[in-house]
Order: structure tokens, then C-alpha cells, then sequence
């Protein structure tokens, strides 16, 4: 009987694609995921039981921290989040700032998608922290604030980056003692200057990522901001923000599997509100379990990350008092939208020359970083 299960489920995962497979052992992932959300949990907790706008800011910073060297040991997640707290913090002032008009939103997204997108040309770890003040800026514009809040959303933004730097750096002195090979500061400054003048050249893969990153980004902002869709329109950049890689194959996967993903998410998220309801340490425990396991999994497998990430997103959005189901509904058109954004935007930009390497090539390091 043994036997022929384990032949059943060779035969079964031999038929899925190498892409939905997991990439690696999910136990230290998972167990490290859940490390990096604790001060998620902790911000979350206090939004909950006091009903605290500040720590729910708090909350989504420490969140978007969270991706920052997320497959990192601590004390080098400790570094980068450190460098990048402050980033963040600007940058969701900057998002507030160029929300109050339709096109300064549009064209404040193009500027900083394009720049955040070209960190890929350094490593993929560069390119994912670029990636995640991309994200602390769409979701800032998404805020619908006041420009006087500006200050506020860095202040929010920048304390709550450095909680996450904090927690590392904690987790690094007590328990998480793993290490990179050393690096010389100095060498890697001039080695990451060297990489981004070296990807400015139109058929290099990293610009013309860029570009194509900017300019969806913006028609995903346009979107949501010209035809109404304003309450949780920010998913349809968010979705192309998620999906959208360097190359055509990558993003076909991303994109099956974020289809696929988003679906189980949707219908698991708007049961488990129901079951929920208003109990807040059992919502707690919940949404600290899917930021733990979108921390885990993204470097794993992609369609149970986007179903993680997407529990994550629509059971927070129902504790804020919008109805589960229209905020599953809301989040379904707006991947709808998102995919089809990014699919059209290879169409137009197309690939770069065959004979250009991929952005992060030049890492043989796991997810191509670079030791810093």
C-alpha cells in the first residue's frame, strides 16, 4: 500500500510544471517566515484591540519590510532592512504626495516603478528590495490621504521598516547566529555602481525590464484612478507589481499561478471572515499565519504564496469594515486587470536581445544576491 502511494504521488508530481513545484525545503523557510512576522503580529494585535490606525500603518510597513533580504539570516536582514527603512518611509510620503491628482499619481508611479525595477540589474535580492519600495509607494498612494499626512506616512513608514531591522538584528543575538561570506563595503558599492551603468543600454534585459515595469505600473495606476475603481483599485498595480519579471517565460508562470493562487485565496479568505467574524486574537493568529507563510513561500512555490498573500490582504481589508465579499470581488478584478496589463506589456516591449544575459545572472548565490 506504502509503495503504491509513493508511486502515486511520484507519477503525480511528475505531471505538474518544474515552476509549481517547491524550490527547496519549506520547514527553514517557513520557520524563519514566521520570525520575520512577529512584529507584524505584534502591530496587528494592537491594531485590533484598540482599533489604532497608527499601528495598523505600523503593521503594513513592518509587512513590506518583511520581503527585504527575506531569505537572508538575520544578521544580514538586519543590514539591508536597516538601509532600506528609511527608503520606505520616503517613499510612502512620496505616495501620498503625488496622490492628490491623477497625473501626478500616474506619472509618480512611471518614476519610481522604472528606478525600482532597475535594481534587478545589480542581483535579485537588490531587485526584490526594490520591489518592496515600490510596493510601500502604491500602497501609500492607495491611502487616499491628505497631503499634510505626508510626514505622518514617513514617520509610519520609516518606524515601522525599523522595527523589522530591530527584531533581525534581536533575532541575530539570541538565536539566528547564520552568516554570508564577508564583504568589503567599499567593493560593493563599486561593484553595484558598475552593474547599474553597465544595464544602460536599451537591449539589456535589466533597462528594458525597467522601462516595461514603469510604464505597466502606470497604465495599472491609470486604471484604477480614471475609472473609479477607487476603494481597492491599488490590487490592479499590485498584481502587475507581483507578476511582471524580466522575461516572457517567467511571467506566463507567474501569471498561471497567480490566477490559480488568487482563486483558493479568495474563497479561503471570505470563509475563514465569516468563521472569524469579530474575534480578535483568532484573526490575529490567522493573519500572522499568512504573512509568515508569504514571507516562506515566495521563494518556494508562487501560487501558494498569492494564496497566503492574498488571505492576507482580504481578511485585514474585512477587519478595516469592508464586506468580505466585496473586497473578494474588488480583488478579483483587479488581478483580472493587473494580468492583463502585464501580459500586453510584453507584447509591446517584447524580450531583449538573446544574447543578453538575465538580470542577476552574475550571482551564483541563492536568489542571486550578492554577499552584502
Amino acid at each position: 500500500m506504502d509503495d503504491r502511494i509513493a508511486q502515486a504521488s511520484a507519477t503525480t508530481a511528475s505531471r505538474l510544471p518544474a515552476a509549481w513545484a517547491l524550490r527547496g525545503d519549506p520547514l527553514p523557510a517557513i520557520r524563519r517566515g514566521f520570525l520575520i512576522a512577529v512584529p507584524v503580529a505584534a502591530f496587528l494585535l494592537t491594531d485590533l484591540e484598540l482599533d489604532d490606525a497608527v499601528a495598523g500603518g505600523l503593521g503594513t510597513a513592518a509587512m513590506v519590510c518583511g520581503f527585504v533580504a527575506f531569505d537572508a539570516p538575520a544578521r544580514v536582514r538586519a543590514r539591508w532592512q536597516l538601509f532600506c527603512a528609511p527608503l520606505l518611509g520616503i517613499l510612502a510620503a512620496l505616495g501620498v504626495l503625488t496622490s492628490q491628482t491623477v497625473p501626478t499619481a500616474i506619472a509618480g508611479m512611471a518614476v519610481v516603478a522604472t528606478l525600482g525595477g532597475y535594481a534587478i540589474a545589480v542581483s535579485l535580492r537588490m531587485g526584490i528590495a526594490g520591489l518592496s519600495l515600490v510596493l510601500a509607494f502604491l500602497l501609500a498612494q492607495g491611502l487616499w490621504l491628505e497631503p499634510e499626512q505626508a510626514w505622518e506616512a514617513l514617520a509610519i513608514g520609516a518606524c515601522g521598516g525599523l522595527a523589522q531591522a530591530v527584531w533581525a538584528a534581536a533575532a541575530w543575538a539570541v538565536a539566528d547566529r547564520g552568516g554570508e561570506r564577508p564583504f568589503a563595503f567599499g567593493q560593493a558599492v563599486a561593484e553595484t555602481a558598475a552593474k547599474l551603468r553597465a544595464g544602460l543600454d536599451v537591449h539589456d534585459a535589466a533597462l528594458r525590464h525597467a522601462l516595461r515595469f514603469g510604464v505597466a505600473l502606470a497604465i495599472g495606476v491609470a486604471i484604477y484612478r480614471l475609472v473609479g475603481f477607487d476603494d481597492h483599485g491599488y490590487w490592479v498595480p499590485l498584481t502587475i507589481l507581483f507578476v511582471l519579471k524580466p522575461d516572457l517565460g517567467q511571467t506566463s508562470e507567474r501569471i498561471a499561478m497567480r490566477a490559480v493562487g488568487t482563486a483558493v485565496g479568495l474563497v479561503l479568505a471570505t470563509a475563514l471572515a465569516e468563521v472569524l467574524g469579530d474575534a480578535v486574537i483568532s484573526t490575529t493568529i490567522v493573519l500572522t499565519t499568512a504573512a509568515a507563510l508569504s514571507f516562506a513561500l515566495l521563494a518556494i512555490e508562487y501560487a501558494l504564496f498569492t494564496t497566503a498573500i492574498t488571505v492576507y490582504v482580504v481578511l485585514l481589508t474585512d477587519t478595516l469594515g469592508s464586506s468580505p465579499f466585496d473586497s473578494a470581488g474588488e480583488r478579483a478584478l483587479g488581478t483580472a486587470l493587473g494580468i492583463l496589463v502585464a501580459a500586453l506589456a510584453f507584447r509591446a516591449f517584447g524580450e531583449a536581445r538573446p544574447d543578453a544575459p538575465p538580470p542577476g545572472a552574475s550571482s551564483s548565490a541563492p536568489c542571486g544576491r550578492r554577499n552584502r
